[in-house]
């Protein structure tokens, strides 16, 4: 979407002088809020809430603040029943054997817990994992991209197009004063995966922690300081990125209860 208020051009402008960039597969990306990444066209729909506009209302749904989805014209985004996300992890891009083990295993435990909680489906292809290049025959590629630690981990939503599905992991990832549990950095960026934005950017949050832009977004939950997807700031959060009780009640208002707890009758 195109940027036409001049004021806002100037704010979008400004705002590329802050965030931290690099260039991935021939595009330069900004960073924001983290592991939010944006390119120009995402960025001018990003500007709103960073150049201090008031976002277009959005209707949300009943139960306050909390674990917080997205909408696209008026719909949740979400991906559709009985899909099956796909994934690998691609050896070629890790720095040893040692790492790639880590991600794959990493990977392994992340989605079995969003598929404890909540009626969705991973799938690891590996024998797509030798790839020297991104499969098209996965919904996503997991690999190793250093961008010099200007995120530990980055992931994607369900309605962006293909070339922007991966899961990219920073080399920081894998240091020994990481300061947060491995599994739960992946299990934070797969909730991204399944459309889930982040907790922290709802009234209810300590006003140090980053602000977002919440226009099309809808609130499923109870504000959750404790969530998997709220950031560590202000002096809540959690370094076990855990997906709690209220991250269930959410995902299952999304996604409906695992299918793990449908039993087929003859």
């Amino acid at each position: 979407m195109a940027i036409v208020d001049p004021v806002i051009a100037q704010k979008a402008e400004e705002l590329k002088t802050r965030l931290p960039t690099f260039e991935l597969d021939g595009k330069l990306m900004y960073v924001a809020e983290g592991d939010l990444l944006l390119d120009d066209e995402q960025l001018a729909d990003y500007v709103p809430r960073a150049a201090n506009v008031e976002p277009p209302h959005v209707p949300t749904g009943p139960g306050g603040e909390g674990l917080v989805g997205i909408l696209q014209d008026g719909k949740l985004v979400r991906w559709p029943p009985g899909f099956v996300i796909t994934y690998c992890v691609l050896r070629s891009t890790f720095r040893d054997e040692r790492e790639y083990a880590t991600a794959r295993a990493n990977m392994l435990a992340a989605t079995r817990d969003w598929e404890a909680t909540c009626g969705v489906s991973f799938r690891h292809v590996a024998e797509l994992d030798g790839s020297d290049r991104r499969p098209e025959e996965v919904v996503f590629p997991v690999r190793l991209f250093n961008a010099g630690g200007r995120f530990v981990a980055a992931a994607f939503f369900p309605h962006e197009p293909a070339s922007r599905r991966q899961v990219l992991i920073d080399p920081s990832y894998f240091s020994p004063s990481l300061g947060f549990d491995a599994v739960g950095v992946l299990r934070h960026e797969l909730g991204h995966v399944l459309g889930f934005r982040h907790e922290h950017i709802r009234s209810g949050a300590p006003p140090v922690c980053p602000q977002e832009d919440t226009s099309q977004t809808i609130d499923l939950t109870a504000y959750d300081p404790r969530s998997v997807m709220h950031y560590y700031c202000g002096g809540v959060g959690s370094r076990d990125l855990a997906i709690t009780e209220v991250d269930v009640q959410g995902a299952q208002r999304v996604y409906g209860m695992p299918l793990s707890s449908f039993r087929l009758v003859a």
